[in-house]
């Protein structure tokens, strides 16, 4: 399991715009927004390379995608299921 940047006991209501964990096929990522800030940052196993790495993306338009920093292939983080 991916462990974020920040204590996730310390998180105050409010504090995150956006804030999510998902699986990928041969991979995981978290993402996360503060309140009021532009770029969102991200932890991510590359489901291509396989490499764990940390970056920020602007996240504009859905399906979300960000690249990875070791290998530069881009990942899009699917929707949930229902």
């Amino acid at each position: 399991m991916l462990k974020p940047p920040f204590d996730p006991k310390s998180i105050k209501p409010g504090e995150f715009e956006y804030l999510t964990r998902r699986k990928l096929e041969g991979g995981e990522v978290l993402v996360w927004r503060r309140r009021g800030e532009k770029l969102s940052g991200f932890v991510l196993q590359c489901p291509h390379c396989g490499s764990t790495g940390e970056g920020t993306a602007e996240l504009r338009r859905r399906p979300y995608r960000i690249r990875c920093p070791s290998c530069g292939k881009s990942v899009s983080l699917p929707k949930f299921r229902k």
